[in-house]
């Protein structure tokens, strides 16, 4: 049986934030777009991290308008390729302990610079994209 791809499960259409945004703008993104993280760039459109629900819970207890994105994300952003396994995807966030990678066009590499990566983001690969493809049938019985 064939391997599952990155690209055939990941989600399309990456939502970014700047880091120098308030959490208050990145919880209104997220709730009207019922997601549960955002890619963060730089004003450069380097990629500088991900922003999670989680990273958000934890401030709480402060002014959201006053706390910026880049305070709280988790730097740097973990990527993976599209045509890597899915398996491997696996194996990256349980060893990392994270819940989404960033997904990059294989040229991306080719894009970096000295400060980071360009931001060319494919997709995101969540545990919930895994989720979703553990429950169709004949799809990862290998």
């Amino acid at each position: 049986m064939e391997e599952i791809k990155v690209k055939d499960v990941m989600t399309r259409g990456v939502l970014t934030i700047q880091e120098k945004a308030s959490v208050r703008e990145a919880v209104r993104i997220m709730a009207d777009c019922n997601i549960s993280g955002l890619v963060v760039t730089s004003s450069m459109d380097t990629l500088t991290g991900v922003l999670s629900e989680m990273d958000i819970i934890r401030v709480l207890d402060q002014d959201l308008d006053e706390v910026k994105v880049e305070k709280i994300m988790t730097s740097p952003a973990i990527t993976i390729g599209q045509q890597e396994s899915l398996r491997k995807a696996c194996q990256i966030m349980k060893e990392k302990n994270i819940h989404r990678l960033v997904v990059q066009t294989e040229s991306a590499s080719l894009l970096g610079n000295a400060k980071g990566q360009i931001c060319s983001p494919s997709g995101i690969l969540s545990i919930s994209d895994v989720i979703e493809q553990l429950n169709m049938p004949d799809k990862v019985n290998e």
